[in-house]
């Protein structure tokens, strides 16, 4: 402790890092870099795995989740939404071993109010209808007001910090009443706006948490019972339910029970048989802890893709940059062997060399954690835009400064280590005769596998975002049977009603660049409506279609589907009356018909979900679409020709695609001032769909060039750790003749084994890892057998940054001054 504590190793480490600034800046900087990313790291892990910290009995609080069969008898991914309503009232009447529940159900609402200035204001909010035991489920406190009548009067309503200011520009809503606007409900209260008034003004709740809202409300409002009324179906998930377990109750035990439940429900009219394929049961109820809601809750799969991923790379981000570090030092560490022997000859043992390495590295290491997380501070806005998601977890925290600190002294710990080792090999005598000493081979191959490592890492990296980020772009362009190029679209707000879409699709087929103009329920491909129907074509022969898009006319000329049989009227009036469909070629053929021009005319038998099961009418056949996704297979269509349509999304054929994006999004605003809407190109709301994989993708690529920087370093110290040791070798061949080509294979040869062992290690890893990235995919990028244009990519790469890395080495070979080698 004393020696620690003297001023004499840190006046030493001091004038260690002022003597060569250069690889001093290098070190810090590299561990900096890892430290940066490790803090983001763990932030990132703190938002996303304890969300909830604060939550009262924590680990009795379950939630419910859901999933349901597909076609050809899969089994969808677990959903958050549940049947709640139905499910809650099925475990109150069996006697669940549960003590307060609550269900939530939430919708988004235009919401309008008057400022304190007579202003109109007018904010989308996430409005939250829940039971009264939210409050002691999630122990929310009100920042002002009484919670309890927010939730127990039919006009009460509780707001959010954040949500009161948007409303009303201050916090201070109590009392206030806005409006909010709601369509037509189905027990036949008409569209209309409603008043609430704020009795509870509640604190901002933590955006990665598990229960997110703008406001909450109650079930009392005749327009929530309404809500409530159209929920009650067992196989509709609409929402969350959240219960506290009583003492000694399990989440398996309350599994089991919402199990039997929904087991003991009939099937719903018209599902499909072909659901049920091997057998099975129609859907699935599950309780699961929240805390455990990160790693196994609904999304973890992709979830724990990005966490492992994110780990893995600032793990060996930091790893990397303790190697530079080691390989500078002990570089600078062979060049201070009469330092060394002096001060052993003067009476330092083993113990004061140990500490006057430690304190040194603790210095660097010091610097480093400073400024790694000042650049994880200023990183934030930027790593929450790369990751969609707001950091709740704040970066300059004790616990993050106390996590630098032990990170720091793990750091110093580690590289001071070999340091010491070469330290207490010098000898004295050899050392002040001058005589250099050599650090033996097993530390010259220790170093060697070292660098291996970095560049083994660096080529994992390399190839894993190329994987990525090409699977990306594939599935942003593969072929679909529709066209995207010079596509526009905007989506409607879910209140609007037929005639005034189709009053815009009127205005915009004017536009003197717009090609054609159609309403429909999405675009194709975003596969925001993906529900199935049983159908019965020849024979009675029954199969599953996937149906959902009911589109206006001029839909298949704004995308380019090609019809191949069969025609549509102008206006599809004739349609409608016909309860016509229109079928691609993988649905005729799945219908029995010979041949697509077989199949127009005819009357298909109809499941009782669609149209009362009356039957349906062929129309047209087109070409093959895929509306799925790249990691769903195929499915066979048929789509809807409607005359008119109200919600929903405008797409737009145009010469124009810039001013007509302008013009578009103008004249929805004219329409619906109180929303805010923006007109995009089709492929970028298609790019929406593989968003996490590009994400993905763009963060292994940063880990990669991180990786590649550091490697970069790492054979740059290798290359004067190398010189130096030859150096009187190199000169030797000089004097016997030896040119540059000579001297320059010299240092080839040495590097090239080392790019080779770590291609050797890394691309058997990096091939097996992109092919079970790509596994998870129907559709896969064309990367050839084992990733191979990946992995040829990678190895050039790697092969350029040891050239560039080496060159300014070869060229101090080639200057390097006989005479000075010789007296070493």
């Amino acid at each position: 402790m004393t020696l620690l504590t003297s001023s004499t190793p840190w006046r030493g480490a001091w004038r260690q890092l002022r003597a060569e600034p250069g690889p001093a800046a290098l070190v810090i900087a590299g561990l900096a870099l890892g430290l940066a990313l490790a803090l983001l790291t763990a932030s990132f892990l703190q938002d996303t795995l304890w969300p909830d910290g604060d939550l009262p009995e924590r680990d009795r609080l379950v939630t419910f989740e859901f999933r349901a069969r597909g076609p050809g008898g899969i089994t969808t991914e677990w959903f958050g939404d549940v049947p709640s309503v139905p499910l809650a009232a099925g475990l109150r009447d069996t006697g669940a071993p549960v003590g307060a529940m609550s269900r939530v159900l939430g919708t988004q609402l235009l919401s309008q109010a008057a400022d304190d200035q007579g202003g109109q204001r007018s904010a989308r909010l996430n409005i939250a209808l829940a039971d009264a035991d939210v409050q002691a489920l999630f122990g929310m406190r009100p920042l002002a007001g009484d919670f309890a009548a927010a939730l127990s009067t039919p006009e009460g309503v509780a707001l959010t910090a954040q949500a009161a200011e948007r409303l009303f520009g201050t916090q201070s809503a109590l009392g206030r009443t806005f409006t909010i606007s709601l369509p037509p409900m189905p027990d036949g209260s008409p569209a209309g706006q409603y008043a609430l008034t704020v009795k509870a003004v509640l604190p901002n709740p933590n955006l990665n948490g598990t229960l997110v809202f703008d406001a909450l409300a109650g079930f009392h409002a005749p327009a929530a019972k309404a809500y409530l009324k159209i929920s009650d179906h067992w196989y509709q998930p609409n929402g969350r339910l959240f219960a506290r377990l009583q003492p000694g109750a399990t989440p398996e035990q309350l599994t089991g029970l919402a199990q039997r439940l929904a087991d003991q429900q009939p099937l719903p009219p018209g599902f499909p048989s072909d659901f049920l394929k091997g057998g099975g049961k129609a859907a699935y109820l599950r309780a699961l802890p929240v805390p455990d809601i990160g790693l196994h809750g609904a999304g973890s799969p992709q979830r724990r893709l990005q966490l492992g991923s994110l780990a893995a790379a600032a793990a060996a981000v930091l790893a990397l940059a303790v190697i530079n570090f080691v390989n500078l030092w002990s570089v600078r560490t062979l060049k201070r062997q009469r330092e060394i022997g002096l001060r052993k000859s003067l009476g330092a043992d083993g113990r004061q060399l140990a500490t006057q390495f430690f304190v040194e590295a603790v210095a660097v290491a010091g610097l480093a954690g400073l400024a790694g997380l000042l650049l994880a501070w200023w990183a934030t806005p930027w790593a929450e835009v790369l990751m969609q998601r707001q950091f709740s977890a704040p970066v300059l925290s004790t616990a993050m400064v106390a996590l630098t600190a032990l990170l720091c002294v793990a750091i110093a710990a580690v590289s001071a280590l070999p340091l010491t080792l070469i330290a207490l090999r010098v000898r004295p005598a050899e050392s002040l005769a001058g005589r250099s000493h050599n650090e033996g081979a097993a530390s010259r191959w220790l170093r060697r596998l070292m660098t291996t490592l970095q560049f083994s890492a660096a080529a994992v990296f390399a190839s894993l975002a190329l994987t990525v980020l090409w699977q990306a772009r594939h599935a942003g362009v593969m072929p679909r049977g529709f066209d995207v190029e010079d596509r526009v679209a905007v989506d409607l707000p879910w209140l609007a009603q037929p005639a005034q879409t189709m009053a815009l699709v009127e205005q915009v087929r004017r536009w003197p660049e717009v090609i054609a103009v159609a309403a429909a329920d999405d675009v194709p491909g975003r596969d925001f409506s993906s529900w199935y129907g049983e159908f019965r074509g020849v024979g009675g022969r029954s199969t599953s279609l996937r149906i959902g898009v009911d589109f206006t006319p001029g839909y298949l000329q704004v995308y380019g589907m090609r019809v191949v049989a069969g025609r549509l009227s102008a206006d599809h009036v004739a349609e409608a009356a016909q309860r016509a469909v229109v079928l691609d070629r993988s649905a005729v053929q799945a219908l029995g018909f010979a041949s697509p021009e077989a199949a127009v005319g005819q009357q298909l038998g109809t499941a009782p979900n669609i149209d009362g099961g009356q039957p349906a009418t062929v129309v047209a056949v087109i070409d093959d679409i895929r509306l799925e996704g790249p990691r769903s297979p195929p499915q066979p269509h048929a789509i809807r020709p409607v005359v008119e349509r109200g919600a929903g999304v405008i797409g737009v054929h145009t010469r124009d695609s810039q001013a007509t994006r302008a013009k578009l999004a103008v004249l929805v605003r004219e329409r619906f001032p109180d929303v805010h809407v923006d007109a995009l190109p089709v492929r970028d709301m298609l790019l929406q769909k593989v968003a996490d994989d590009a994400r993905l993708g763009r963060l292994i690529a940063i880990a990669g060039l991180l990786a590649l920087g550091l490697a970069a370093v790492g054979i740059y110290a290798l290359a004067a750790y190398t010189l130096r040791r030859r150096e009187r070798e190199i000169v030797l061949r000089k004097l016997h003749g030896a040119g540059a080509g000579a001297v320059a294979g010299l240092l080839v040869r040495e590097f090239a084994g080392v790019l080779a062992v770590a291609c050797a290690i890394a691309l058997p890893v990096a091939a097996w890892l992109s092919q079970r990235y790509l596994a998870d995919f129907v559709e896969r990028a064309p990367v050839g057998p084992g990733s191979a244009w990946v992995l040829l990519a990678s190895v050039a790469l790697l092969a350029l940054v040891t050239a560039v890395a080496v060159a300014r080495h070869l060229r101090a070979a080639l200057a390097i001054r006989p005479l000075q080698a010789l007296r070493g």
